[in-house]
């Protein structure tokens, strides 16, 4: 029965049934919408996603159902009848009533817990820690409530990777059939290769939304319902029971109660205390660091100077003598070159003199050139006028006297050269 029941219950039984009552009507062609038929049978991935989608719907579908039957179910309350505090051995009576109460009604989350507070006060004896035992059943069942909601996070989670894969796969099936030499040809497989691609992680975000926000709305009535129930149980068993089991265990108990007290106040001072004496410590140590610290700055600083003031007077020193050092190298080299350039003025006095004395000497061997082409000239005419006397021997006189002439005067162009 237990097996039938669980199987019933499945999710994946109703996710498939689900699944198949949405995409028998599209494959029988009673629905052939092409949108629909584009965005939820057009490619296996598109396939894969509305099929989670759908196990993600029945479990919530499940848990909104489970949350409406408990909240039948607390309708049913109070359980327990109501009295003021009696002792604990009345848990016993207690559980019987309980028992009998699931035997008409069913069992349920009130139930559950309060069989576990009752179980808890008869195994101590006592109803002194049951405030706390309530606040961690209850801290129990809401994390057990957050983790039944592990399938739908991971359902939520492969959702969106689903249309990134088909968005994978519709580029990568684009690129494979894109042929620039067939572009005509390549240009529909690639817009068929993109479709898959967009069309994928576009239902994928669709149905992931729609599934997100199912899961917020039957979460929210999930932790209300254990809110009602938090309630439902204090008010059944807050301040029902004494302390023990009789009197005289009361009053050993009360006494050791006030002796525990007793013993905690005298603690708490001694704690107060030993606080107040360790924070004049830490301030006593504060202030004695913060002197210390002053100190140290003074010091620091005060070396700090006195090394840079060493530094830069060093420093200072250091730059005279550079500057002495190249001043008188500037001072010698200064030098050299005005001595420098007093010799080369020299060498280009001279140097104008001699061109001078050159010019003069052309100028006069000019001046003796043209003399000579006089000379030359009247020699002619004297051959000349010879030749027509026939008179040889003057001729020949004439032409000594020319001779010694021209030798007297190109001595004393060389003895003035010279």
């Amino acid at each position: 029965m237990k097996t039938i029941h669980k199987i019933l219950a499945s999710p994946f039984l109703w996710g498939g049934l689900l699944s198949l009552g949405f995409y028998l009507p599209i494959h029988k062609g009673l629905i052939d919408h092409p949108l629909i038929v584009r965005y939820f049978a057009g490619h296996p991935v598109e396939y894969i996603t509305t099929i989670l989608f759908f196990i993600g719907v029945a479990i919530l579908g499940i848990k909104y159902l489970h949350v409406l039957s408990q909240r039948q179910l607390l309708r049913q309350s109070p359980i327990l009848e109501p009295c003021h505090k009696v002792n604990v051995r009345f848990v016993d009576r207690y559980l019987e009533i309980l028992s009998r109460h699931e035997q008409k009604h069913g069992s349920s989350i009130l139930t559950r817990r309060l069989r576990l507070a009752l179980n808890f006060v008869r195994r101590c004896g006592s109803a002194e820690e049951l405030d706390s035992e309530l606040r961690y059943l209850s801290e129990e069942d809401a994390a057990k409530t957050d983790a039944d909601y592990g399938l739908v996070r991971l359902i939520l989670w492969a959702v969106p990777m689903l249309g990134f894969l088909g968005t994978v796969i519709g580029i990568t099936a684009a690129l494979d059939h894109l042929d620039l030499n067939t572009i005509n040809e390549s240009s529909k497989k690639l817009s068929e290769g993109l479709a898959v691609a967009f069309d994928t992680t576009g239902l994928a975000m669709t149905l992931d939304v729609v599934l997100f926000f199912i899961q917020f709305l039957v979460h929210r009535e999930e932790n209300n319902l254990n809110q009602e129930t938090d309630k439902q149980t204090d008010d059944e068993l807050r301040g029902r029971f004494e302390l023990g089991f009789d009197s005289e265990d009361n009053s050993q108990v009360i006494a050791i109660r006030r002796m525990l007290e007793t013993v905690m106040t005298s603690l708490e001072q001694l704690t107060t205390r030993q606080s107040k004496i360790w924070e004049q410590s830490m301030a006593a140590a504060n202030q004695r660091f913060s002197q210390l610290t002053e100190q140290s700055a003074e010091i620091l600083k005060s070396s700090l100077v006195s090394a840079l003031e060493d530094s830069l007077s060093h420093h200072a020193r250091s730059l005279a003598q550079a500057e002495s050092q190249l001043m008188d190298r500037t001072r010698e080299t200064t030098l050299k070159f005005s001595d420098a350039l007093k010799q080369n003025a020299a060498g280009l006095l001279s140097l104008q003199e001699e061109t001078v004395r050159q010019t003069e000497a052309v100028r006069e061997v000019i001046g003796t050139s043209s003399q000579l082409i006089k000379l030359e000239e009247h020699l002619h005419e004297n051959l000349a006028t010879l030749a027509q006397v026939g008179n040889f021997e003057e001729t020949v006189n004439s032409l000594a006297a020319a001779i010694h002439l021209l030798n007297g005067r190109h001595h004393f162009g060389d003895y003035k050269r010279a």
